[in-house]
């Protein structure tokens, strides 16, 4: 491509140059993309974790508050806490609904259907369905348009308004955290225009608060505008065109992912700030309650049950001192017998189906006097019965035969039935067919019992998150994602499928394959596959000369509920 004027082939050569370097940035793009939906799902579950951390801040409110009522205090001392804390949790719910709002209508401006996947009872979104799924991942035209327009140093107000809404939180937190009243004063907060200004508004703060507030300002810090250097060159650019210009929908879906994730964070710090201004005293033995308790009251026959019996307040270097009868010796205190054990824990045997009561004292210490304190539990022996559920998650996926099975406690098995709503219920032998349409976000099972009358009762009902069939594996014959076969092996494959592996525990679930690509880096053009995934003649020939280098194989395929999807094999021929 010299200077001078160029022959045809010249010009011929130069143009396949083009579309060559064409070719291998689109490989390249697949696999960043890719990487952007593995960021994002890490990020999620990072924001999982430190949700769970919240919750268990906002808990712990609520033990404070059972304690100083145990200690006869004021529980008001504590509730004017909890009640910022409330706050602090309305407004995390709301901007963290306000960031998967935007994520959401990006997308459907791409998928053409609403990618929420749960919203709670006030209609704030909770959760989106998984990147991987979305087919036009790689438009960056959408994100670039929504966020920015067209002109990078000023973005639409849509762009800007993602800042703003976050600075916005950021400086109704630190308020809620920063304004109070004490006995010894009364502090406040105004949030400066600029973090620049942090310092100065930190002054009418209480001095033990403003390390704790100047750090939950910073971690919210978003600057208006921001220095981007590309290739040796720095330019000035607005927050949301460096985060947005030219990203695709995948990379802008997991910035606003991160955004979340800092905005649980600064919850996080919240919290624990004001959970901090709680001070609540030890328990100190003023008030004692006798408490006995076992992690279950019902047993089947022939096993045994550990109860355990304590004081709700107590002194663990003290044994507790516990005599006790079972169902008829409760009438006799003369044949209580004495637990032997140091943690005051009972063996109580299930030999005898039925209903069965224990009771007893527990001896406590008051003002050096050891008194009596009474208690009795009640516990239930029945008969065996095992039940099988989904594990771990109430889940069914759409377009699959999801098999459930329902037993109850007193009823015969051919005396149980099941009910759906929100999904369809059929027998299938022994168990039971579940099965959900399309849209569907949740469906409910209900158990029902036949009495000896004739009547039907409620045993339960059960709800089930509805989701989208996982991403099944391509395969190239048994190659798979990530392997590192050998040319011969490569050679001769002629066909490509779709199936989960064994880490996927569902069974029986079919793919088919509409049509897809297979590439070889350093390979000019590409080979198609046709339908039922069989791979044409040039996409043979492709493959044929793929030793040492990436093989990407990408396909359109359907599964059992019909929807069209996209899925990838990348590896490299040894």
């Amino acid at each position: 491509m010299a200077g001078g004027k160029e022959t045809p082939r010249q010009k011929m050569i130069g143009m396949m140059y083009l579309v060559l370097t064409a070719l291998l940035a689109l490989n390249v793009s697949k696999q960043v993309i890719a990487a952007f939906v593995t960021i994002n799902d890490k990020l999620d579950r990072s924001t999982q974790i430190i949700d769970q951390n919240n919750q268990s801040n906002y808990s712990s409110f609520d033990k404070k508050i059972t304690t100083v009522k145990a200690q006869g205090g004021d529980v008001n001392s504590v509730k004017v806490w909890q009640d910022r804390s409330f706050e602090v949790r309305d407004k995390t719910i709301e901007i963290v609904s306000f960031l998967l709002g935007e994520s959401n209508e990006m997308i459907e401006m791409s998928e053409k259907e609403s990618w929420i996947e749960e919203k709670d009872d006030n209609g704030n979104i909770l959760s989106l369905r998984p990147l991987s799924e979305i087919l036009g991942m790689d438009n960056y035209d959408i994100p670039t348009n929504m966020f920015i327009g067209g002109d990078p140093q000023n973005p639409v107000q849509k762009g800007k308004d993602i800042r703003l809404k976050v600075i916005e939180y950021r400086n109704a937190v630190a308020t809620i955290m920063a304004t109070y009243n004490t006995p010894k004063g009364k502090y406040s907060f105004t949030p400066p225009t600029d973090i620049s200004g942090l310092k100065e508004s930190l002054t009418t703060c209480n001095p033990d608060d403003t390390a704790a507030i100047g750090a939950f300002m910073k971690s919210l810090d978003i600057p208006e505008k921001i220095d981007q250097t590309v290739h040796g060159e720095t330019e000035t650019l607005p927050w949301p065109s460096v985060m947005f210009d030219h990203a695709p929908i995948v990379a802008a879906a997991a910035m606003l992912t991160a955004l979340k994730l800092d905005i649980k964070n600064s919850e996080s710090m919240a919290t624990e700030f004001l959970l901090s201004k709680v001070d609540v005293q030890e328990f100190d033995f003023n008030k004692i309650e006798p408490l006995a308790f076992a992690s279950t009251g019902y047993i089947n026959q022939g096993d045994s049950l550990n109860l355990r019996v304590m004081i709700a307040a107590y002194d663990s270097t003290e044994t507790p001192k516990v005599k006790y009868g079972q169902d008829e010796d409760t009438l006799n205190t003369d044949n209580w017998k004495p637990s032997n054990n140091a943690d005051g824990s009972i063996s109580l045997r299930g030999d005898t189906p039925g209903l069965h009561k224990v009771k007893g004292v527990i001896m406590v210490k008051q003002r050096g006097i050891e008194v009596p304190k009474p208690w009795e539990f009640e516990y239930t022996v029945g008969q065996p019965m095992g039940v099988v559920a989904l594990p771990e998650m109430r889940v069914l996926y759409r377009g699959y035969d999801n098999i459930v099975e329902g037993t109850a406690s007193g009823f015969p098995a051919d005396r149980v039935t099941l009910s759906g709503s929100g999904c369809s219920i059929s027998k299938k032998g022994a168990q039971y067919v579940a099965k959900v349409g399309a849209g569907t976000r949740e469906a409910t099972i209900s158990v029902n019992g036949r009495k000896e009358d004739g009547g039907s009762v409620n045993l339960g009902s059960f709800k089930f998150k509805v989701k989208s069939l996982p991403t099944p594996n391509l395969y190239l014959g048994g190659i798979s994602n990530g392997q590192n076969p050998g040319l011969s092996s490569v050679r001769a494959q002629g066909r490509v499928s779709c199936r989960y592996d064994e880490s996927v525990p569902l069974t029986g679930v079919k793919f088919s394959i509409a049509s897809g690509t297979v590439t070889v880096n350093g390979i000019k053009g590409e080979g198609r596959i046709t339908g039922g995934g069989v791979l044409e003649a040039k996409a043979k020939q492709i493959l044929a000369q793929s030793s040492g280098k990436q093989v990407t194989l990408l396909v359109n395929y359907r599964g059992p509920d019909g929807v069209s999807k996209r899925t990838a094999c990348v590896f490299t021929t040894r």
